[in-house]
């Protein structure tokens, strides 16, 4: 019984998640207009774009099969990896870039270490609830 409210949790953390961060994007966005970084708007974007794909593959999650928790958590460990990227990026334009509104990108850092924080969480739980089910 509590494995199974442990992926519940797992996937409602990940679908929540998911979903907030689709729709307040607009935060990197205003960060990321004030940056200099080449690469910014595409780490960003495919920051978004693994959450998404966590998002759909919570849904392909089913009742016995380990299989799909451990490549959910996967998922979630990669869109954690590119927001770290993202957080890393944010943090050396405050440290480099002379005229940045600093706290528009804080801002930005905070809801990314935000969002990845609910992924490393939501793939650890999927993988205690594998280890238990095994």
């Amino acid at each position: 019984m509590m494995s199974k409210q442990l992926t519940s949790v797992a996937k409602a953390i990940i679908i929540i998640s998911s979903l907030v961060h689709l729709i307040f994007t607009n935060i990197h966005v205003k960060a990321l207009l004030l940056l200099e970084h080449e690469m910014c708007g595409f780490v960003m974007f495919l920051f978004v774009l693994m959450g998404l794909v966590a998002l759909f593959e919570t849904t392909r999650i089913k009742k016995k099969e380990i299989a799909e928790r451990i490549f959910t958590a996967l998922i979630c460990f990669v869109t954690a990896g590119l927001g770290l990227y993202l957080v890393v990026i944010y943090r050396n334009a405050i440290s480099v870039q002379r005229s940045l509104d600093v706290g528009v990108v804080n801002r930005a850092v905070v809801f990314s270490m935000a969002i990845i924080l609910a992924y490393v969480i939501s793939g650890l739980m999927l993988i205690a609830d594998s280890i238990k089910n095994r």
